[in-house]
């Protein structure tokens, strides 16, 4: 049986106590934000490129900056800056300066990215079956706006923002906060759901089982290579699998929730 199968199987029987999810690209639809942010100053500096791979790119830069302070992100800058294609030909400094425009740009636009369609919904029905958790690069206060403002912070159990956690992904050790939280529990109880690969080798490394979701910044191609348990298009893919099991027998629903 394919660990696919397997992880399916084990949502239908309800032994799955809780789900972690990454929120940037995961939750947030921060698409628009960083493409717009990135074709802004792009345009500005007479940069031609292909969107959709800078995107991916500029996306994966992002989450390692957000979550770092401005003394380290110099300090680290000419590593990080290296690997986005469209600016190799260009000097470091004139690097520095594109890519600390587009991530200015880039905050300001991004606190009015809206979570992806009927994530809430589909959050409020696994909210009735799971523990939630966030485990995310974003500032923890960042992410609890995002959730006040729609009123649903009441449904995550915790959030741990890069301010909040021991470590960052992919290191398995980001998600340690979330195993704490609970008396005692199995790590194959668990799910890391998000859209970068280091959410899924985070989760593979923690020994939970890992579900890549490629409506985010990854394109579904990566993230296939890092070889998640589940690879879904959309939130609305996940709940359907569950809901398909549980539309033809009622009482697995009831069997879902676990107690903490």
């Amino acid at each position: 049986m394919t660990t696919e199968n397997q992880l399916i199987k084990r949502l239908h029987l309800g032994s799955i106590r809780g789900i972690i999810f990454d929120f940037d690209g995961t939750l947030l639809d921060i698409r628009e934000p960083l493409k717009k942010s990135i074709e802004e100053v792009y345009e500005d500096k007479g940069i031609k490129t292909d969107i959709d791979a800078t995107i991916q790119e500029i996306g994966a830069l992002m989450e390692t900056i957000q979550s770092l302070p401005l003394p380290k992100i110099l300090l680290e800058s000419y590593d990080m800056f290296k690997y986005i294609t469209s600016l190799q030909s260009i000097s470091f400094l004139k690097k520095l300066q594109i890519a600390t425009k587009i991530f200015t740009k880039y905050l300001s636009y991004a606190k009015e990215a809206p979570f992806y369609p009927k994530a809430i919904e589909i959050l409020k029905k696994l909210k009735k079956s799971y523990d939630l958790f966030i485990v995310s690069h974003n500032q923890t206060r960042n992410v609890l706006e995002h959730l006040e403002n729609e009123n649903i912070l009441g449904i995550f159990k915790e959030v741990y923002g890069a301010d909040k956690l021991p470590i960052l992904k992919p290191d398995p050790g980001a998600l340690r906060p979330v195993f704490e939280s609970y008396k005692t529990c199995k790590l194959d109880q668990f799910i890391m759901i998000g859209d970068m690969p280091s959410d899924i080798e985070a989760g593979k490394e923690a020994g939970v089982w890992t579900v890549g979701i490629a409506s985010g910044v990854s394109s579904r191609e990566t993230l296939a290579e890092f070889k998640p348990d589940l690879l879904i298009d959309s939130l609305d893919e996940f709940i359907n699998i569950i809901e398909k099991k549980s539309a033809s027998e009622p009482n697995v629903q009831k069997k879902l929730k676990i107690n903490s």
